[in-house]
């Protein structure tokens, strides 16, 4: 069997994102290396990411039945990324038996090459649109959600990273959920190796700058905490993605003067991210609008307590009084109590902390995962 795998792939570990799903997705692959031979499965996979020429090949001998072919993204990427795709899968029609993109563009070149395709559906568009502010970005979602209504017939099976994706489908275009396997986000082994060593004090929140991940819903929180005299320090790595919300962020933190308290990095390198899970008291987010945050999985792998909010995806992830606490995100006051608690118990911080890593370890271990995306390939006649 020929699969042909579509994500953003580099071979090196990448903070979150589709990034790091790719990467984990390959460690996986390799550690299921036995059975790919056994049951001669070979993956190819193609990523616009990691070089500069029109196209570049690696394989690697302990794993020969997985190859690499990296090729040039071509901008305007909204607007070539179907042709793209459609003339690097064209070229392998021959020889593939299956197409999984975790890329839309991808899916839908793959469908209109009549390869019988999966689709992992990273993001709600239909959702995620109404968070978006530049016109570029709101052309890319429409765009994405034409895409899958044309794709949600004609795909073979959907895999959804969070059991919410099929409560979404369901209302979205209902009947297609029954097509939907529930595939989570893998995590390397990265993460469930990281020693711990706690800063107290120390809460982290990774993730772009954008209205969406609503940064300030926990500044105006820890505002809260200031004033309660609580010792903190929030850290808030990602690139600005919305500069009009950075600049409105920047002054509230300048106006309940959190300047010394809350440090804000931008992007920082993966070894950065490890070492703020390493020290991080907590992990907080306090998002509008979220599928299935890889940003929780990763904290919970290297034993974070997690406090998070209770939409979307993110309740079959986190649940209050075992791996840490649903807050409600648009209520600074419930943020503040939750933060407080943990703060203030040590023991109780260890407990959550080491609750998580085992949660993460029995659904997310990387292995796992592509192990049920393997056994999914299989499709009936």
């Amino acid at each position: 069997m020929h699969i042909t795998l579509i994500f953003d792939y580099l071979n090196k570990r990448i903070p979150g994102g589709p990034g790091g799903v790719a990467y984990d997705t390959v460690e996986g692959l390799k550690k299921n290396h036995a059975r790919l031979e056994k049951e001669d499965i070979h993956v190819h996979i193609l990523s616009s990411e990691g070089t500069k020429f029109h196209s570049d090949f690696e394989t690697d001998e302990k794993y020969g039945n997985i190859s690499i072919e990296y090729f040039k993204r071509l901008k305007p990427t909204v607007f070539l990324a179907d042709l793209n795709y459609f003339y690097r899968i064209k070229k392998q029609k021959k020889t593939t038996d299956l197409i999984h993109s975790h890329i839309i563009n991808g899916a839908v070149a793959g469908t209109l090459l009549q390869i019988p395709t999966v689709f992992t559906l990273h993001g709600i568009y239909w959702k995620e649109k109404y968070f978006t502010q530049d016109f570029s970005s709101r052309f890319a979602s429409e765009s994405n959600i034409i895409r899958f209504r044309y794709l949600s017939s004609r795909l073979k099976k959907i895999f959804a990273i969070s059991p919410y994706v099929i409560h979404e489908l369901d209302e979205f275009l209902p009947g297609v959920h029954r097509n939907t396997k529930v595939i989570e986000n893998p995590v390397s082994d990265i993460f469930f190796k990281l020693e711990k060593q706690e800063t107290e004090g120390l809460l982290v929140f990774p993730g772009v700058i954008t209205s969406r991940k609503n940064q300030i819903g926990l500044i105006q929180a820890l505002a809260l905490l200031k004033k309660d005299a609580m010792k903190f320090h929030c850290v808030l790595p990602g690139p600005v993605a919305d500069y009009g919300y950075f600049n409105e962020l920047q002054g509230i933190i300048k106006k309940y003067g959190l300047e010394g308290d809350v440090t804000i990095p931008g992007s920082v390198p993966f070894e950065h991210l490890l070492g703020l899970y390493s020290h991080a008291s907590i992990m907080v987010l306090t998002s509008l609008q979220e599928t299935a945050p890889m940003v929780i999985s990763e904290a919970m792998a290297t034993g974070t307590p997690v406090i998070a909010s209770q939409i979307s995806g993110i309740p079959y992830m986190v649940s209050t009084g075992n791996s840490g606490f649903l807050i409600d995100p648009q209520s600074p006051r419930d943020v503040a109590n939750r933060v407080a608690i943990l703060l203030d118990d040590k023991s109780l911080r260890k407990k959550y902390g080491e609750e998580s890593r085992r949660i993460a370890a029995s659904r997310w271990k990387s292995e796992v995962i592509v192990n049920n995306q393997l056994n999914e390939y299989r499709l009936p006649e």
